[in-house]
């Protein structure tokens, strides 16, 4: 214990970075993507290597937190300066990437991502940002872990758009589509728990964070949410977790300001 409160969009951040070892090649989209592979590399992975799909591949902590995968303050601290092509297409394609990580509007309980559309695609309800790198991370990478704030309308039980692939309608359909077998998600992180996929690729809950029961979660998804029979609370931050992420990787708070305190729910944390 630490003494320290933390919000659930901190433990959402650390949780996803403990996930990262140490030599991973990683492919990494944006939002929270981003804060998780840098407090990852601060900490227990320095020599794990974080590529983003512009062309960027990062030699050490940039001075300031991107805002984006293309954010100039990327260029002072990368080890190679290119392009799409070296990223997506020599590390990516190549099978070179041992770890994908996406953030995304809506999944459902086969790991699909949405990021396109709510609604009908041809006149949607609001229209979203796409894809950019996230389907060629998602089909290709080793592992890819979800990043996301959850909340019940963004866990349907089949998301209105399939953006990236998780594992289709379970089963062989993933491989059946042409995926390569092995490949696929392999973790969602939210603000209430962390999930993984069982033999047939569905969602099932394996930790929880203290803050929310697992009757919360499960009314927060919109399927019979299947929970592990091991199931247990996630480990609380620690002090050098919660100071580096404060301190050094999101100072001003560009990315966790807003994340709600556990209202005394909370754990000695």
């Amino acid at each position: 214990m630490t003494g320290r409160t933390s919000t659930d969009i901190e433990r959402m951040v650390i949780t996803a970075a403990r996930l990262i070892q140490n030599d991973a090649v990683l492919m990494v989209g944006t939002q929270w993507p981003i804060v998780a592979a840098l407090l990852a590399k601060a900490l227990h992975a320095p020599d794990s290597v974080i590529c983003h799909e512009g062309g960027v591949v990062m030699g050490k902590l940039p001075e300031r937190v991107p805002l984006f995968t293309v954010d100039p303050t990327l260029h002072s601290c990368s080890v190679l300066l290119g392009g799409s092509f070296d990223t997506l297409g020599a590390v990516l394609h190549a099978g070179r990437a041992d770890m994908a990580l996406l953030a995304a509007a809506s999944i459902d309980r086969f790991g699909n991502i949405n990021t396109t559309c709510f609604g009908d695609y041809g006149s949607p309800r609001v229209r979203l940002g796409g894809s950019g790198g996230g389907c060629d991370l998602g089909s290709l990478a080793e592992k890819t872990i979800i990043i996301m704030e959850h909340e019940r309308r963004r866990f349907p039980e089949k998301v209105d758009f399939i953006t990236t692939p998780g594992f289709l309608e379970g089963g062989g359909t993933r491989e059946e589509a042409g995926l390569r077998p092995g490949t696929g998600p392999f973790a969602v992180v939210t603000t209430m728990g962390l999930f993984g996929f069982d033999e047939q690729g569905e969602m099932i809950l394996l930790r929880f964070n203290p803050g929310f029961s697992i009757e919360d979660i499960r009314e927060n998804v919109q399927w019979d949410l299947r929970v592990a029979d091991d199931v247990s609370a996630l480990e609380s931050p620690t002090e050098e977790e919660l100071e580096m992420l404060r301190k050094r990787i999101d100072p001003q708070g560009m990315y966790l300001r807003g994340g709600r305190m556990l209202d005394g729910r909370d754990l000695e944390t």
